[in-house]
């Protein structure tokens, strides 16, 4: 039989498909796809994709969006197949929805052998850790595929979703599912038993990965849109959002976060005000806690770089306050790092001079609050270090030494950090390849750390300009190659 030849107009459509999966996490829709494709006719456009799918490279469903690429697709465009994450299941309680769709993952050509129907799910738990699947992993699994006893499989049953291996023994057999840690117990089929998938490899054992990164989230549960990057190359995104706003990042996604705040004293920042009343601040410091708090993994850590005080406008315990209001969300203390920026020849204000009437005592530091959401110890990430051992004898001693970034050397932002402070932060508390957010851009600082430390980085920032300026940064100090801006 001939081979069906593909036209130049129904390979440009197929390609507007894949770049809207790979760049927002779904299909485009019709009115999308006419205007890109300047077609007028709704008609036209579905006699396209009648016939990519009668050349067996799309599935079409009959749901809004319902376009999938299938394999032979991707080989016509040479196109790196995609792999959904779907949910977030655990493979030792149990969720509900794992169809919600939370990223993608591009996959090597090896891909070809296993065929479609192929998503992937973050594992949470240790029920499967005596088959090698830890917390914090992603496993590859396939629908519709033929399951033999001593599989692993996703398995929906009463309580919601869990990863099992699949035991069928004796005669008639036995079904049950069964963990491969000691402290859970097997769990009988009942009716409601239903296997979803069959694993099809752990990834972090292969090479099955044609890129390590995980494409951001770009499909929330009710199917609408999130803001595109305004800057995205290398493993590096920027988002010229409001961190209270961006809809861009997962929830339960980020390994670290390092940032400093607005820190209310009047700075002249662009688009932030930075001069609230005290009380108004702290509702702010709230909101913006609590959406990192959501943003982040399990075993993820908040490094928040604030002062200890302040005398302007009053005396403000402003470390102690802001530790409470984060400890109040949920985030557990761990510890404080002291940063002596060498700033004490800046003092001013001493209050009643050589008096004891009404002197000021000010301390020429910075804090570094150390904080994590659920648990401490890191059981998930590529558990590769970077760290030598005279930097981890140097910086698990909690008062740390060096000079603060000048104006000019940052492009002009107002209030930047040294590199300095995020490369420690980067290599002492994170592993090669986590994922690092930083929802207070500004200069890029902790964007650069993490792309000269083979991070993944996340950078917000509210005011377009700081973008360009930690962009710039970006190409200049770190040597990353010119890129255009996403708009």
């Amino acid at each position: 039989m001939e081979k069906e030849t593909i036209t130049k107009r129904q390979k440009q459509v197929l390609r507007l498909i894949y770049n809207s999966v790979k760049n927002f996490g779904f299909p485009p829709s019709f009115s999308e796809m006419k205007k890109d494709l300047k077609i007028s006719s709704n008609q036209s456009l579905l006699d396209f994709l009648i016939a990519l799918e009668k050349k067996g490279l799309i599935k079409r469903d009959n749901v809004a969006r319902g376009i999938k690429i299938l394999k032979q697709g991707y080989k016509t465009i040479n196109a790196i197949p995609l792999a959904p994450i779907v949910g977030f299941t655990s493979a030792g309680g149990f969720v509900e929805a794992i169809e919600e769709i939370q990223g993608w993952i591009p996959l090597s050509g090896d891909v070809s052998r296993v065929g479609d129907d192929l998503m992937i799910l973050k594992i949470n738990g240790d029920s499967m850790i005596g088959a090698g699947i830890e917390d914090g992993d992603l496993v590859l699994f396939k629908k519709n595929a033929e399951i033999f006893s001593g599989d692993i499989v996703l398995a929906q049953i009463s309580e919601g979703a869990t990863v099992k291996r699949f035991i069928s023994e004796g005669k008639p057999p036995r079904l049950y599912l069964k963990p491969e840690n000691s402290k859970y117990k097997n769990i009988p089929f009942t009716k409601e038993t239903e296997i979803i998938a069959k694993m099809i490899r752990n990834i972090k054992n292969s090479n099955f990965i044609q890129d390590v990164a995980i494409i951001k989230q770009n499909i929330k549960s009710n199917g609408t849109k999130s803001q595109k990057p305004y800057f995205e190359k290398d493993g590096i995104s920027i988002f010229n959002e409001d961190i209270l706003k961006t809809t861009a990042i997962p929830e339960n996604f980020i390994d670290l976060i390092i940032t400093s705040p607005p820190y209310n004293i009047d700075i002249h920042y662009n688009s932030q005000a930075d001069n609230l009343t005290y009380n108004d601040y702290l509702e702010f410091t709230k909101k913006w806690i609590k959406k990192c708090f959501d943003l982040s993994k399990n075993d993820g850590r908040f490094l928040l770089n604030i002062p200890l005080d302040k005398n302007k406008g009053g005396q403000k315990s402003v470390g102690a306050d802001i530790t409470k209001i984060a400890k109040d969300i949920g985030w557990k203390y761990h510890s404080t790092i002291v940063w002596n920026e060498g700033n004490i020849s800046r003092r001013t204000a001493w209050g009643s001079y050589m008096s004891a009437s009404a002197p000021y005592v000010i301390a020429p530091v910075e804090l570094i609050l150390v904080l994590y959401k659920d648990s401490w110890k890191k059981m998930g990430g590529s558990k590769k270090n970077d760290i030598t051992k005279q930097e981890f004898m140097d910086w698990t001693n909690g008062v740390w030494t060096f000079h603060g970034q000048n104006k000019k050397g940052a492009g002009g932002h107002p209030a930047p950090f040294p590199v300095e402070l995020p490369k420690r932060c980067v290599k002492l508390f994170s592993f090669i390849g986590d994922t690092i957010l930083d929802p207070f851009l500004g200069s890029g600082s902790t964007l650069i750390a993490s792309y000269l430390y083979n991070r993944k980085g996340i950078g917000v920032d509210i005011d377009k300009d700081y973008c360009d300026i930690a962009i710039r940064r970006l190409q200049q100090e770190a040597k990353m190659n010119q890129s255009s801006l996403l708009t």
